[in-house]
């Protein structure tokens, strides 16, 4: 059973650590992000961190130790930034307008986005998809503020910046 700790929190752990570097693509390439959400990760973390100290068990081969070390060591620095995400999306974002279009089909989220007094406050705009699937559409800097007008099903203008969604389009200054 030591045994199966072992390989069980290895191979989450290596996929939660594909997920935050998809997360990490999807955020600068603003394409779909696939991650669920800082909280939940962080949660997975402290699991699989709690599975993989009970991976240290199994001493039946020299891979066995080396992969509980090699989990914890990529688990440790992976939980610390999840609680960094947590605490960035708890304390510096602010909700301040959902919008659907027309047919219902599509909402936006916007949220304030205030990094403190070195940096200025920032809109941006979140379009859910499936489950936990998100991709950010709209970024703008030191604006406080949304005025959000749907042209049809699939054409959005936010702040005087006109967006296709169907074409994939995103705005970020």
């Amino acid at each position: 059973m030591d045994r199966k700790y072992n390989l069980w929190s290895f191979i989450v752990c290596l996929i939660l650590l594909a997920l935050s570097f998809q997360a990490l693509y999807a955020s600068y390439n603003r394409t779909w992000q696939l991650a669920p959400d800082a909280l939940t990760l962080w949660f997975l973390s402290v699991i699989v961190f709690i599975i993989g100290i009970m991976g240290f068990k199994d001493k039946s081969s020299k891979r066995a130790r080396w992969r509980s070390w090699l989990t914890l060591l990529i688990i440790v620095p992976l939980s610390i930034a999840f609680l960094l995400g947590v605490a960035v999306n708890t304390v510096a974002r602010e909700h301040i307008e959902a919008t659907q279009s027309p047919d219902n089909k599509t909402t936006i989220d916007f949220y304030t986005l205030n990094g403190g007094a070195a940096t200025s406050i920032s809109v941006i705009g979140i379009v859910k998809g499936q489950l936990w699937i998100k991709k950010r559409i709209y970024y703008e800097n030191r604006m406080h503020k949304v005025d959000v007008e749907w042209e049809n099903n699939h054409i959005v203008i936010i702040n005087n910046h006109t967006l296709n969604l169907d074409k994939g389009e995103t705005f970020s200054n």
